[in-house]
């Protein structure tokens, strides 16, 4: 039994620096993506949200896409987004984007998916690595994206409750 202690710490200190990794590893693909720039078309996905249903982005009536990657943002703006866009997020005229791609499939089916689905708006999710490589966000911020017939015009950084109020 003397040895399972050091393992039970190695297993210990890699499960407590890996969010940490993979944090910094975001920051730094953030830091150095030049991303979708305005007049780019925003790309066309089919992606399903946390029901299941599947979502075309971007639809005929989207003027905005919300864009998170981390759970910090999503955490501490999603709440005064609903409250400032309310009812434009279940119109699809506001899409909240999702990138869930890094989360492990256990940690999301067992977590996250069962929070998003409280949630009275449609959380449109990225599962696919890389798939969200082209749109840029700042560590801990959203990113909204303006478009106009599926053409962004727009692109900024939502990182507190006074941004998202400003946007909107």
């Amino acid at each position: 039994m003397p040895h399972t202690r050091p393992f039970a710490a190695f297993v210990a200190t890699l499960l407590l620096t890996a969010p940490l990794l993979t944090t910094n590893a975001i920051a730094a693909e953030a830091a150095t993506s030049i991303g979708i720039e305005a007049g780019e078309p925003f790309p066309s996905w089919e992606l399903d949200d946390q029901h299941g249903k599947t979502h075309q982005l971007p639809g005929q009536s989207t003027t905005a896409i919300v864009f998170s990657r981390s759970k910090q943002a999503d955490g501490a703006l999603s709440p005064v987004l609903e409250d400032v866009v309310g009812e434009r997020l279940i119109d699809e005229e506001v899409v909240y984007l999702s990138d869930i791609s890094r989360m492990p499939g256990l940690i999301s089916r067992v977590f996250a998916l069962p929070s998003l689905r409280d949630r009275s708006y449609p959380v449109v999710l990225i599962r696919e690595e890389g798939l969200s490589e082209p749109l840029v966000t700042e560590t801990d911020c959203l990113a909204l994206y303006r478009i106009e017939r599926g053409t962004v015009v727009g692109r900024e950084g939502l990182c507190n409750e006074e941004d998202v109020r400003g946007a909107f």
